[in-house]
């Protein structure tokens, strides 16, 4: 009597992948559990100013804020002509060069205002310049 053959769902040859799945996933789990993040902000580079260059008798000067609004400009709250805003700009620059400026440029202003507010910066060497775009002016 012949001998009758047990049939398998599996061909001759194939592998059940279920097992190596599963230890693939046990492997990722382990690995996310495991790893410990790297504080990015430990690494970030922070220029100090030199102990040198500190000087305590120098006075504070606050923060110089330009508006450039259509037709005029205001600085630090006061609407200036161009003359005055070129004499004070160079008062600045005399006094610290390295003072930041804020420029605040309305929506509705020209460019061309903000191109010979910036020119004149260039002038007098001011180069701490941050200019921000302003709806709300």
């Amino acid at each position: 009597m012949a001998r009758k053959r047990f049939k398998s769902d599996q061909h001759p040859g194939e592998l059940n992948l279920t097992a190596m799945i599963d230890v693939a996933f046990q492997l990722l789990s382990f690995f996310l559990i495991t790893i410990k993040p790297v504080d990015v902000l430990a690494h970030l580079q922070a220029y100090r100013p030199s102990p040198e260059k500190t000087n305590t008798n120098q006075q504070s000067v606050e923060m110089i804020r330009i508006m450039v609004l259509p037709g005029q400009y205001v600085m630090n709250d006061i609407p200036v002509t161009k003359v005055k805003l070129e004499q004070m700009l160079k008062k600045y620059a005399d006094t610290d060069a390295t003072q930041t400026i804020l420029i605040m440029v309305a929506k509705q202003s020209k460019h061309e205002e903000l191109v010979e507010l910036l020119d004149k910066c260039a002038q007098f060497k001011l180069t701490s310049l941050s200019v921000v775009s302003s709806a709300g002016i």
